[in-house]
């Protein structure tokens, strides 16, 4: 009986859940729901740069995601059919294209027609997207369960897509072009989306498939590249350009079939993006391309062994794209020493721009990959690093100029440091520290929330990734990084508010002692064996003691995003490395420490950190509780003014000598709260009341 009604609960749940797709459809239709949806603004973007209509549309297909997560079938089987009669709309327009004068024309005219198909396509874009949402629901374990509803979506996405591309519905005259070109253009957009959206499961079919039959799957993809090819030109709008190269890198990453360089349709955009008289396409989108076009050639293919790689061939292959995506930003070396005039300077800057942009993106697609992807992706663009370091010099005053140049070096730096070698890194490195002089530094920070700015934070980032390097190659820069960082970079930012910088350079001195400790503790393995606890012999002290200083230093400011990271900096180094024993920290920093942050807690300047800054008071004081009960606290107290010294005495006494963290953090909240109310009843009695 009790089966029973359980299976009767779960039929019911399942209608209704069916029912709720249904409606949720119908209601981002504009066929059921026209004047709702015509309220919702799609112009005004939102904090998430989203428009309103943008986000009901999401919100919405989360619902049918979630209906689909829990029952696939019915799902799907709701869904289908409704996107199969809008795709009937659109892929019937065919028939009403004419050829006119000036080119193709859709010969719908009639005001209500072009009404109704106006709603049909904004209905199949719609759709088209709910499609996209649901690819995650066909791969991994489900894949051969539900190969054949995936293979039906896939199929119909690819003709979607050619019958688009082929047709150029896009560049066709319409009755209403302010209406219908935009949603032409959009139906083709989501189109390519939407199939890139099944990429993971392309791939998936593909390391099932690529040993016996692939036939099916070699022509799935070469129909899609038939469709993206038609649409690289800088002449296609740009929302469906960028549509077709985001789907060619998902083919080229995702997918890679070891076919896709021997399709004519790649081989059409391999010439066009390296034919120097061809117009170049908008940044992004020549950005894009290249990406696709590097990763067919660096990344490994799936399925494959080692030995079956090609990779000598693909070396070359990829060289040439290189080298011909870089000739004028090589040419430039031997042109930067002159003089530059104001017209060749733009010109220049462009070049700079557009070659390092495609660069840069190139060595962070693969800076996850295999080591041989890395060496080959090195060996091309060594003369261009080599170049960027020459012209660094000439451009250092040119801010905008530097922030790109050094925007690639981060890049290399955490990509491709290995394959770089160290005397190479080694010239990088001592460049940039010889061109960074404290008047270059002055310059460029002292334009707060400038480029400038940028600029330094971007050297400071590289200086990061150089003192976390293990091994002894780069611990000879450590001397003037440090010194950099203290007599340079500090003393510009140390009494201004410049919080990017600071975030930053705070974060290298942390990476410096983090990484670089025995550059300034030298343990003694024998005196350790010996006495049972490491005598540690100090080296550099002045520069330690210079950091320490600043840290302290930060923590009087008001800036609190930077007073919590450093914080958290100074509790890491005491849990990995015992910071707060140190005898250096023990015997001249300690207490300094202690009173600034007690002094933060009475002010309550970072009332939001009251908790980390309690615990980090304990823990600091757990080192020497004897000292701070006998000593310090009475001259705590004895500083404080605005409290007689009956109330010191009463503020002593309530604070109890506990020594666990829950009790110990309590006092100290405990005091500050009493202080202040001491200070407060005395600030409101008449002049001369209480003697201070």
């Amino acid at each position: 009986m009790l089966g029973v009604a359980l299976l009767d609960f779960s039929d019911e749940y399942e209608d209704a859940l069916v029912l709720l797709l249904t409606e949720v459809l119908n209601r981002i239709q504009f066929r059921y729901n026209q004047a709702q949806l015509e309220e919702l603004d799609d112009e005004t973007l939102d904090d998430d740069q989203q428009t309103e209509w943008q986000r009901y549309l999401r919100q919405s297909l989360e619902v049918v995601a979630k209906v689909m997560e829990l029952l696939p079938t019915h799902a799907f089987s709701t869904l289908f059919p409704v996107l199969q009669d809008n795709l009937e709309v659109y892929l019937g327009l065919q028939q009403f294209v004419v050829t006119s004068g000036t080119g193709h024309r859709l010969n719908i005219t009639a005001e209500n027609d072009c009404r109704r198909l106006h709603c049909s396509l904004r209905d199949l874009s719609s759709l088209l997207q709910a499609v996209g949402r649901l690819a995650e629901y066909f791969i991994g374990d489900v894949f051969a369960a539900r190969f054949n509803d995936a293979l039906t979506v896939v199929e119909r996405l690819v003709k979607v897509t050619l019958y688009g591309s082929q047709i150029k519905l896009y560049n066709i005259e319409t009755a209403v072009p302010s209406v219908l070109k935009p949603d032409l253009i959009d139906v083709h957009a989501q189109s390519l989306a939407a199939l890139q959206a099944y990429s993971h499961w392309l791939a998936q079919f593909y390391s099932e498939v690529h040993r016996q039959n692939p036939e099916q799957f070699i022509s799935l993809v070469s129909t899609a590249l038939e469709a993206i090819t038609p649409l690289i030109s800088s002449k296609v709008q740009e929302k469906l350009l960028l549509s077709a190269c985001h789907l060619l890198v998902s083919l080229a990453t995702t997918v890679r079939p070891v076919f896709l360089i021997r399709i004519p349709a790649v081989q059409k955009v391999f010439n066009r993006i390296t034919d120097t008289s061809a117009q170049r396409l908008p940044d992004k989108a020549q950005v894009l391309v290249c990406r696709a076009l590097s990763n067919v050639l660096l990344l490994p293919w799936p399925n494959l062994p080692e030995s079956e790689q090609q990779w000598a061939v693909r070396s070359t292959n990829h060289a040439s794209l290189i080298s011909a995506l870089t000739r004028e930003y090589r040419h430039l070396k031997s042109s930067a020493i002159l003089p530059q005039r104001k017209v060749r300077l733009e010109d220049t800057k462009v070049i700079i721009h557009q070659t390092l942009s495609i660069l840069e993106d190139t060595v962070e697609s693969i800076s996850g990959e295999s080591t041989k992807s890395r060496q080959i992706c090195y060996q091309s663009l060594q003369e261009s690093v080599q170049v960027s370091l020459a012209l660094f010099p000439a451009f250092i005053h040119q801010s905008d100029v530097t922030d790109e140049m050094l925007s690639f070096f981060l890049t290399l730096f955490q990509g491709l440091r290995v394959q770089m070698g160290v005397p190479f890194t080694e010239q990088i490195i001592q460049t940039f520290l010889n061109m960074f002089t404290r008047e270059q530094l002055a310059e460029s920070i002292l334009h707060e929330g400038s480029t400038g700015c940028r600029v330094v934070e971007k050297f400071l980032k590289i200086l990061q990734v150089v003192v976390q390097e293990p091994g002894q190659v780069f611990k000879p820069f450590l001397p003037s990084i440090i010194s950099l960082c203290m007599e340079q970079v500090y003393p510009i930012i140390a009494e201004r508010s410049s919080p990017d910088v600071k975030a930053e350079l705070f974060e290298l001195l942390f990476r410096v002692l983090h990484h670089n400790w025995r550059y300034f503790f030298k343990s003694s393995v024998l005196a350790s064996v010996q006495r049972g606890i490491a005598e540690e012999q100090m080296e550099n002290e002045a520069q330690f003691s210079a950091i320490m200083q600043a840290f302290g230093q930060s923590f009087l400011q008001p800036d609190i995003h930077l007073f919590k990271q450093n914080l958290f900096y100074l509790e890491t180094l005491n849990t990995k490395q015992k910071l707060y024993h140190k005898k250096i920290f023990r015997t001249t920093m300690l207490f300094q420490f202690v009173n600034v942050l007690l002094q933060v807690l009475v002010h309550k300047s970072h009332d939001l950190l009251q908790e980390e800054i309690g615990i980090a008071i304990y823990n600091m004081a757990s080192v020497d509780f004897d000292s701070f009960y006998s000593a310090f606290l009475t001259e705590f107290l004895a500083s404080c003014d605005g409290v007689d010294s009956n109330q010191k005495n009463v503020l002593g006494r309530n604070f109890k000598m506990d020594r666990d963290l829950p009790s110990f953090t309590q006092n100290v909240h405990r005091l500050v709260n009493d202080l202040r109310y001491y200070r407060l009843c005395n600030d409101s009695l008449p002049p001369g009341t209480v003697k201070l």
